[in-house]
């Protein structure tokens, strides 16, 4: 077995897997057979990973070849670990038997009779191969719209913005399409599928969306974020004011994952300085909150005028000015206002 990868440096195959993997120890009848690593590897995020087909790792070690444990030779196979023939055959068949209903050896291997001889020096697989073949680049839908068929329900139309879950929210394909065969999207006798149940359309929505369908929402009425009639409205884009926290022009640009690092997305501490613990006077520009500090404020740490760092909060005066001088924010600020109107910029 030969490994490759399309950058040439053989290091970095202690490090990561293998783009691709040449199958060539049992070169026989067929040439060698170039297997897509780096692409299984990806779909095997949809199941349980590396041990889909790595199924056995003794401890301490990476994930081992398959020759590693199964031997080249069948007289030396059991029932219980055959050959690497057969565990290379038994590790593919499977799915590729459900995913296209093919069992031709052509499918995969390529006759040597007649053809060119396989030497270390052959390119790698393109997409233009049907041996090594990556799955094609599947673009996303700005939205998908679908038909609702539930008795349960009187809104007959769904709708997912799809888009705005990978680009906005910073969704990974593999979370939300988990457990996923390729039987889904390829086998044959599609129509002849079993209607899917209510709940198992829900599935991949209510890990993020518990709160939206659990009795309590349905009562607020949050079904309507998604579910509609077809005389009315469809449901607005999400908006971050809708949470109680509209967004000023500092953050609205921002990833949600710059706040929400795990999803489901968890509500994060509201106080600024849980993110910006390190600002001082020396390296903050106050401006950029529409508010320029005088000379006499300038040099104050932050929580001399924001109690406990609490940026969220207006700031207080009675630090330093008595209550019987009437100094408030924002009656008397601590300087010109940016572009004298608070949260305006120069001109």
């Amino acid at each position: 077995m030969r490994l490759r990868t399309p950058r040439g440096d053989a290091h970095l195959l202690e490090q990561q897997a293998p783009d691709v993997v040449i199958l060539d120890e049992l070169e026989d009848v067929y040439l060698p057979v170039p297997f897509d690593h780096a692409g299984h590897a990806r779909m095997t995020e949809m199941a349980q990973g590396c041990t889909t087909c790595h199924h056995y790792t003794p401890e301490g070690r990476q994930y081992p070849a398959c020759k590693a444990c199964h031997g080249i030779s069948d007289s030396e196979a059991d029932i219980n670990k055959p050959a690497l023939r057969g565990a290379y055959h038994q590790q593919c068949l499977n799915c590729h038997r459900e995913w296209i209903n093919e069992r031709n050896c052509d499918t995969c291997h390529r006759e040597k009779a007649g053809a060119a001889s396989a030497d270390s020096a052959a390119p790698l697989p393109t997409k233009n191969d049907m041996l090594g073949l990556m799955h094609p680049p599947i673009p996303e839908p700005d939205t998908d719209i679908y038909g609702s068929r539930s008795p349960q329900t009187t809104e007959t139309q769904v709708i997912f913005r799809h888009r705005e879950h990978v680009h906005r929210f910073g969704l990974r394909c593999v979370e939300c399409h988990h457990e996923r065969s390729c039987a889904r999207c390829h086998a044959r006798d599609r129509e002849q599928e079993r209607p899917r149940t209510l709940a198992e359309h829900h599935r991949q929505c209510i890990r993020c969306h518990k709160g939206d369908m659990d009795l309590a929402g349905r009562t607020a009425g949050r079904c309507a974020r998604c579910h509609w009639r077809e005389d009315r409205p469809k449901p607005e884009p999400f908006d971050h004011a809708s949470t109680g926290w509209p967004l000023s022009r500092y953050h609205d640009d921002k990833s949600c994952r710059s706040c929400h690092a795990q999803v489901p997305f968890a509500k994060p501490d509201s106080n600024c300085n849980a993110c910006h613990g390190a600002w001082s006077p020396s390296t903050f520009n106050h401006r950029v909150t529409g508010q320029v500090l005088d000379k006499n404020h300038a040099e104050h740490d932050c929580d001399v005028c924001h109690v406990e760092r609490r940026f969220d909060r207006p700031p207080t005066c009675d630090e330093c000015h008595e209550e019987d001088e009437g100094i408030t924010f924002p009656a008397k600020r601590p300087g010109p206002p940016v572009g004298g109107v608070m949260g305006e910029p120069d001109q």
